[in-house]
């Protein structure tokens, strides 16, 4: 997908401007139903579950993590970790979690919630968290409105958006999204070095869908693919099978 031009009024923060947007799509496999795909991504990686319509199709996306203490081989090294809707089919993308970012090389990094309504805003950091505390993201739609909840379990630290789709835009939640992501450096068209977090992992990840279907992100209602970081011969991030009962995969750094 095209990357689109933000409108001001980004929020404030100590890091540079930054998006997490839509994959930069490099290759899609197969769809055959139940089975995952492998795909590749210039700047995701991780799981998104489907149907074969791309159409509207999901209302709640949801899953847990450790927040990962990175490796600040970079100056501006940074890597997020969300839930979203939307992204992979289409240019918008409504998303909340986490994020690391590295301000100098061999410095210490900083740990935030965030979300973002791409591409109606940029990330928008909300709170502080530490490395190592256990994350809990959702993003939930009703009638108009995308609910975007993140919870840092360990410090008992949280907030709630309420945010309907931007002017304009289509919404439509053509997909489930669980992903690691290397940010977007805004206006530039290209990305800031991607944070090392070793290898971190996601579980309890579910998403229910417009017939009420609920169930992991390899629910028998859907198709889902694995999404590695991958692009011009240059492996970013690994991503590992789902668990048995597919709620659960890692996430490996690979590159910078």
């Amino acid at each position: 997908p095209t990357v689109m031009v933000f409108p001001s009024g980004v929020g404030a923060d100590a890091s540079p401007l930054g998006y997490a947007g839509p994959a930069r799509v490099v290759t899609e496999g197969p769809t055959t139903k139940n089975v995952s795909q492998q795909f590749t991504s210039r700047n995701w990686d991780g799981y998104i579950t489907y149907a074969s319509s791309h159409g509207t199709d999901f209302t709640v996306v949801k899953a847990t993590w450790i927040q990962p203490a990175v490796t600040c081989e970079a100056a501006q090294a940074w890597t997020v970790f969300w839930v979203g809707l939307d992204g992979w089919w289409n240019n918008t993308v409504e998303q909340g979690g986490s994020s690391a970012f590295c301000s100098t090389l061999g410095g210490s990094a900083t740990y935030k919630l965030w979300w973002e309504m791409f591409p109606t805003n940029a990330i928008q950091s909300v709170l502080a968290i530490n490395a190592r505390d256990t994350i809990t993201a959702s993003v939930t739609y009703a009638t108009t409105t995308f609910t975007i909840n993140v919870k840092d379990v360990t410090s008992g630290k949280s907030f709630t958006k309420n945010e309907t789709c931007g002017s304009g835009l289509v919404c439509a939640r053509s997909s489930a999204d669980v992903i690691t992501e290397d940010v977007g450096r805004l206006g530039a068209g290209n990305y800031f070095p991607l944070a090392n977090y070793g290898t971190m992992g996601y579980a309890n990840a579910h998403a229910t869908d417009t017939a009420g279907h609920n169930g992991s992100i390899s629910g028998k209602n859907w198709l889902n693919a694995a999404v590695t970081e991958s692009s011009g011969g240059v492996t970013y991030a690994a991503v590992s099978p789902l668990s048995a009962k597919g709620t659960a995969f890692t996430t490996t750094w690979k590159h910078q």
